[in-house]
């Protein structure tokens, strides 16, 4: 694990004008494009053109890299943090690859290769193009074009140097452009970037909410209490005047509650008493369970 002060601080857009995102698809295009050239070069060997054991490897891995990197611009499309991290890592991986067949070339093409100006037919259908192609007069002895071959190498050498060392240092760029897009997007920074588009996607409960305030308005009126004041039953004033702690406060006992508990009081002491109330004119009357004596109380306010 790398200290804090040698990680490498994530960049925020592609050459410094561009989006992050569009930079990481532009890198992987490359990418597929190169591919595609090994799949050519893998047809051509099959086909007879003949070559050595290294390009057969090479070009059978640009098949497989070919399918790797398509599903890698399907990733960052998507934005997926965990998986862009893999194809970052994919990324550097195929550039360690590219680099050790890059040297074994390079080592090949500077150092084994005799750079004299023969004319070398790689397959059979090379010489037979070039034994019937158009009848050129050479007068240029072997010495000659060799010096000739020379002189032109000596100039396209250090040309060729340069473009694969730009090329080698470029995609150094690209794989820390594809781990700082993986970076951004696993800490959920990259739509505040400056060069980033925002997201504009309507949220997905614009109509859920208004669906749940309509139902919050009728559960509330459904809520609401329908009974009136004064629309009391007796079961639920006895039930208020026998709740808990009623008995405690006889300072504020309306005269109905004496009466109801004088009534039940004396029903239990005397016998069954049936307890009546008018309707009419409010006024309450008890009547023993013989039919005996019958007794009035006050008019009961409703």
């Amino acid at each position: 694990m790398l200290r804090p002060e040698w990680r490498l601080w994530p960049v925020s857009s592609f050459l410094g004008a561009f989006d992050l995102k569009t930079g990481v698809t532009i890198v992987l295009l490359f990418a597929l494009l190169n591919k595609v050239a090994g799949v050519y070069g893998l047809i051509a060997l099959l086909t007879g053109a003949g070559g050595s054991f290294a390009q057969l490897s090479l070009y059978i891995y640009s098949v497989l890299g070919l399918v790797a990197f398509v599903w890698g611009l399907k990733v960052v499309k998507e934005e997926e943090a965990k998986h862009s991290l893999y194809v970052a890592h994919l990324f550097f991986a195929d550039h360690v690859f590219s680099t050790s067949w890059t040297i074994f070339f390079a080592v090949v093409w500077w150092l084994y290769t005799p750079h004299d100006g023969r004319r070398q037919a790689n397959s059979p259908a090379q010489d037979q193009i070039r034994k019937g192609g158009i009848g050129l007069n050479h007068t240029l002895t072997d010495a000659e074009r060799e010096v000739a071959a020379n002189i032109i190498w000596n100039q396209e050498k250090g040309t060729a140097a340069a473009v694969i060392a730009i090329s080698w240092l470029a995609k150094i760029y690209f794989a820390i452009l594809l781990y700082s897009y993986a970076a951004h997007l696993r800490k959920g920074s990259y739509r505040s970037l400056p060069h980033s588009r925002p997201n504009t996607a309507m949220p997905s409960n614009t109509y859920e909410t208004a669906l749940t305030e309509e139902d919050e308005d009728i559960e509330q009126f459904y809520r609401t209490p329908t009974r009136r004041e004064g629309a009391g039953s007796v079961s639920s004033m006895t039930d208020f005047l026998s709740a808990p702690g009623r008995g405690r406060r006889g300072s504020t006992k309306s005269s109905l509650g004496k009466n109801i508990a004088s009534y039940s009081s004396s029903s239990q002491g005397e016998g069954s008493r049936e307890v009546l109330f008018d309707e009419d004119d409010g006024r309450m009357s008890s009547k023993d369970g013989d039919g005996g004596s019958e007794s009035s109380s006050s008019r009961v306010r409703r």
